[in-house]
C-alpha cells in the first residue's frame, strides 16, 4: 500500500517536460505500428492474388522477412505470429488449412486495429495485446483483484524470436474455478532471472488481478511465495470433451487472438492410435489428439503409467488442433510433466 501511494505521488510529480516526452514517444510508436500494419495489409492482398501454391509461400525466408518489418514497426505480437506461420509450413506436410486460418486472423487483426475506436474497451485491450502493446503490471497491482486459494497447475517455457524465455504458469482458483495465467520473461542468457516462485503443485491464498480483456486469462499475483499443495481432488474440471470444446468456442468468440486455451479435463483415458500417436478419450468416445512433442516422450509414458488404463484428470494447453499436457492428477497426486 505504501509503495502504491509513493508511486502515485511520484507520477503526480512528473514534470510537464517528461509527460510531453512520454506522449511523444507513444505517438511515434503508434504511427510506426499503424504504418507497419498498413504495409502488412498490402502484403497479404498481394499474397492472396498470387495464390498460396507459389514457391515463395513455402520458403521460411519469406515469413522471416515480413516478420522483421513488423519488429521494426514495434508490432512484436504480429511479428511473432508471422514467424510462427513460417515455422508451421516447414514442420507440417498438410499446412494449407492452418495457413488459411492464420492469414484470416492476421487480416482481421489488421482491419480491427484500423477500426479500433469502434470496439468496446475490452476488445481494444485484446487487440492491442495481440499487436504487441503491454499493460504495466505495477498499475494492476494497485487493484483489489480476485482473492482465492490458487493452485499452480502447470508451467511451460519457450524461447521467443527476440531471444527471450517466455514462462507461462497456470493457476486454478480452487473456490472460484477461475484460471489465471502468470507470464514471466527473461533473456535466455539470464534465465536465472525468471521468477521461479509459484512452481507447479504448490498453492497460495492471494489475490490475482487480471489484465483488461474480453476473456480474462493473463493476470498478476499479489503474492507468489507458495507452499506445496495437497489437494484431495481437482474441482472445476470439464467433465467431457464436448464441454471443453464448447468453452473453447465461447473463449474464441470473446477473444479471437487466444493462442492457447487452458483445459482441465476429467475422466480421460490415454490411448495410442495408429501411427504411434497418443489421444485422450472420454466416456462418450470423443477423442482429443495430444500434441507431438518428441522431447516429451518420457512425460507421455508417465501419463500412461499413472492412468494404468483407467480415466485420469489432466491439465494442459489447447491450440485449436492438439492438446499439450502439462500435469496429471491421479491417486490424490498432482504430477507435473
Amino acid at each position: 500500500m505504501i509503495g502504491a501511494v509513493a508511486r502515485e505521488h511520484t507520477q503526480s510529480m512528473a514534470s510537464p517536460e517528461k509527460t510531453a516526452q512520454q506522449a511523444k514517444r507513444a505517438a511515434a510508436r503508434e504511427a510506426k505500428v499503424r504504418q507497419g500494419l498498413s504495409d502488412l495489409a498490402q502484403w497479404l492482398r498481394d499474397l492472396m492474388r498470387g495464390g498460396l501454391g507459389v514457391e515463395e509461400v513455402r520458403r521460411a525466408e519469406t515469413w522471416q522477412t515480413i516478420a522483421a518489418r513488423l519488429w521494426d514497426s514495434q508490432a512484436q505480437g504480429v511479428a511473432r505470429r508471422l514467424t510462427a506461420v513460417g515455422t508451421l509450413i516447414q514442420r507440417e506436410a498438410d499446412w494449407s488449412p492452418a495457413l488459411l486460418d492464420a492469414l484470416a486472423r492476421l487480416h482481421l487483426l489488421v482491419e480491427g486495429y484500423a477500426r479500433m475506436d469502434a470496439l468496446p474497451p475490452e476488445q481494444q485491450a485484446d487487440l492491442r495485446m495481440a499487436v504487441g502493446f503491454t499493460e504495466k503490471q505495477a498499475d494492476l497491482l494497485t487493484q483489489r483483484g480476485t482473492a482465492d486459494l490458487w493452485l499452480a497447475l502447470g508451467r511451460q517455457s519457450e524461447i521467443t524470436e527476440d531471444k527471450l524465455i517466455g514462462q507461462r504458469t497456470w493457476l486454478l482458483g480452487m473456490n472460484s474455478g477461475k484460471i489465471a495465467l502468470l507470464l514471466d520473461f527473461a533473456h535466455q542468457m539470464l534465465r536465472d532471472k525468471l521468477d521461479r516462485s509459484f512452481p507447479p503443485a504448490t498453492w497460495l491464498e492471494t489475490a490475482c488481478v487480471y489484465f483488461p480483456s474480453a476473456y480474462p486469462l493473463r493476470a498478476v499475483a499479489k503474492h507468489r511465495e507458495s507452499v506445496p499443495a495437497t489437494p484431495k481432488a481437482l474441482p472445476h474440471a470439464f467433465p467431457t470433451l464436448r464441454a471443453a470444446f464448447s468453452a473453447y468456442a465461447a473463449a474464441l468468440s470473446a477473444n479471437l487472438w487466444l493462442e492457447r486455451f487452458p483445459m482441465l479435463l476429467a475422466n480421460l483415458t490415454p490411448v495410442y492410435e495408429e501411427g504411434d500417436t497418443l489421444s485422450l478419450v472420454d466416456a462418450h468416445g470423443d477423442r482429443l489428439p495430444v500434441a507431438e512433442q518428441p522431447q516429451a516422450s518420457v512425460n507421455l509414458r508417465l501419463v500412461l503409467a499413472m492412468s494404468g488404463g483407467a480415466p485420469i484428470t489432466l491439465f494442459g494447453e489447447y491450440d485449436g488442433r492438439a492438446f499439450l499436457p502439462l500435469s496429471v492428477f491421479a491417486h490424490e497426486r498432482l504430477v507435473t510433466l
